[in-house]
């Protein structure tokens, strides 16, 4: 019987109250959910677990989350990443997208389209390993 591990996801936010939230709403999908507040603890995470999928705020205490995203482009590990903010401009959303971000979330978002972002973004994880297969 072939178990397959859950797939796991980083939560880069720095608010304390935004992250319960968060975990909340991913409670329902089969997913581990770990978090940090730091953009520096983030890579550290990243580069520590592998995560599948990033949920990276663009405004932590230590970095701006493009600065990380920026980063993650020079790391063995290829995780999808999702950039969420309440500054939600077209600039920045193109800015990210260019930068790696694989989607974009404008806070507030609900519980829904969360989940929706997540499982696409798993979906894009699993075609990238399919792809590294057939490679």
């Amino acid at each position: 019987m072939n178990i397959q591990r859950k797939p796991r996801l980083l939560l880069v936010e720095d608010s304390l109250a935004l992250t319960k939230v968060y975990k909340e709403y991913l409670k329902p999908m089969p997913v581990t959910v770990s978090s940090v507040a730091e953009g520096g603890l983030g890579l550290e995470q990243i580069e520590e677990t592998d995560p599948d999928v990033v949920l990276l705020d663009l405004n932590l205490p230590d970095m701006n989350g493009l600065e990380l995203l920026e980063k993650l482009q020079d790391l063995p590990q290829d995780p999808t990443v999702v950039v969420i903010t309440s500054i939600g401009t077209v600039n920045t959303a193109v800015e990210a997208m260019r930068a790696g971000a694989f989607d974009f979330l404008q806070k507030p978002f609900d519980a829904e389209r969360l989940r929706i972002t997540v499982r696409n973004a798993l979906e894009k994880q699993d075609l990238k390993a399919l792809v590294k297969t057939y490679r």
